[in-house]
């Protein structure tokens, strides 16, 4: 298993600059307001991933395929695609509104502004991944039952994130570019509806989630201890959608004012303060086990959400007073 886990990782490693492309591309369309370009390749390099992953795993015809390698090949391929796609699509869209640069003044303030933008994005991601690697490991020691019902109740919550996700893309694009236009009424606005809609559909998912989840459990496995904490999982799962769909939309409205740094702090407090300390105290020393550690994640997310939403607020009342200020000084 570690053999074929270092081969898939050095081939699909080596690629990793494609997928960083189709990310930062697909970013860039997203902020010019084209959010169905990236929808779209995504569609498409998917439908061919499942394609090459069964000739290059299994082979066809005369071809025996290479197994493991053959799935990082087709990884590695349509990440080279979508970046290709998505390229061309965003040197089109800068033809058409007549952009350009120069490299000269890109690598001056620009740069600057870039990264001081990005690296708290950065640090906010990998202190999350870390987090998230450390309490996995810590599951692992509660039994193989509980660890297969963590990922199974896991993937689960990433197919809820994705209706969230579409808000905060939208928080995050109209926010921008409202405040770019100096409109910032109907920037904070628009976050706060998109953060009210996505609140709204997360929250009916979490109902249903909470309805089905014993059947849901059950679609997976038949093990009767697994399905018993899978349901628990669930159970926690849809009781924070509320305060998950306020941190990822807010999260993205921020992020669109230009505020990167708060959401790096909410990631710090909330996963390695709440979360982590809750997993060690609920989970071990109180001996609640995977039942502690999705209380942990409930309190993590709630707490973030809602500081999220109070930080949103006070991000616009510091832009509208500054605004104010430079209304004063133009007309003195």
């Amino acid at each position: 298993m570690l053999a074929e886990a270092v081969t898939y990782f050095r081939i699909v490693g080596g690629f990793s600059l494609f997928i960083s492309l189709m990310v930062t591309l697909g970013s860039i369309l997203r902020s010019n307001g084209d959010t169905r370009t990236p929808m779209k390749v995504s569609l498409w390099i998917n439908i061919v991933h499942v394609g090459l992953d069964y000739v290059f795993i299994f082979g066809v015809g005369s071809f025996g395929g290479w197994g493991v390698a053959g799935a990082a090949w087709a990884t590695a391929l349509v990440r080279v695609i979508g970046a290709v796609v998505l390229f061309i699509a965003v040197h089109k869209s800068s033809e058409e509104i007549g952009a350009g640069f120069s490299w000269r003044e890109l690598l001056g303030k620009p740069a600057q502004e870039m990264a001081w933008r990005s690296l708290p994005v950065l640090a906010e991601k990998m202190m999350m991944r870390f987090g998230v690697l450390l309490y996995y490991g810590a599951i692992i020691k509660m039994g193989t039952n509980a660890y297969a019902a963590h990922m199974i109740a896991s993937n689960l919550e990433s197919l809820m994130i994705l209706a969230g996700a579409g808000f905060e893309v939208a928080a995050t694009v109209l926010v921008g570019q409202y405040l770019g236009a100096k409109r910032s009424q109907e920037a904070y606005s628009f976050g706060m509806i998109c953060m009210w809609l996505g609140l709204g559909l997360m929250s009916i998912f979490g109902l249903a989630l909470y309805l089905c989840a014993p059947m849901i459990a059950t679609i997976f496995t038949q093990d009767a201890q697994i399905i018993h904490y899978v349901v628990i999982a669930l159970t926690y799962m849809a009781l924070y959608q509320p305060p998950l769909a306020m941190l990822l939309i807010l999260r993205g409205g921020l992020q669109g004012a230009g505020d990167t740094k708060a959401p790096m702090y909410a990631t710090a407090v909330g996963m390695w303060l709440v979360r982590m300390v809750g997993v060690y105290l609920f989970g071990f020393h109180m001996e609640m086990g995977l039942s502690g550690v999705w209380l942990a994640i409930f309190l993590d997310v709630s707490i973030r959400g809602i500081f999220l939403l109070y930080l949103y607020k006070r991000r616009f009342q510091h832009i509208r007073r500054a605004e104010g200020m430079e209304r004063t000084e133009q007309i003195g």
